[in-house]
């Protein structure tokens, strides 16, 4: 089987990635409506429209036509994306060591009881197996 690697998302392409797995299908004005509800600074659904594309160019996703409007959606389900994202960090910044990556992500945070409880659980769960 060969494998397709998919250029590297910018931030940009991660938050209308977002919107697109979130909505399963959407169009240019979905993508525009979403990501403007929360910006102080809205972007032009022209922007946008060339984000779409660019991704689209990638290989990230692909679109339908109805009538005048193209619905697009995602070619690589989210989770894989973020597995992809999560080892390329991993290999670039930590040398492919997953418990640096971990580490690392442990001395950041300030965990609750209850999170440092699911990952013991979770730690059992993957010990066992």
């Amino acid at each position: 089987m060969i494998k397709i690697q998919l250029r590297k998302l910018s931030p940009a392409n991660l938050e209308i990635m977002k919107i697109i797995w979130r909505f399963g299908e959407a169009s240019v004005n979905d993508v525009f409506e979403a990501i403007n509800t929360h910006r102080k600074d809205k972007l032009r659904r022209t922007t946008i429209q060339v984000q779409m594309n660019r991704l689209e160019e990638y290989g990230w996703i692909k679109h339908r036509e109805v009538g005048r409007t193209h619905y697009f959606r995602a070619v690589r389900g989210r989770q894989k994306a973020e597995r992809d994202i999560i080892n390329d960090i991993k290999n670039r910044v930590f040398g492919g060591s997953r418990m640096e990556l971990v580490k690392s992500l442990l001395d950041e945070s300030e965990l609750e009881p209850e999170e440092i409880q699911e990952l013991r659980d979770l730690l059992e769960k993957y010990d066992k197996e």
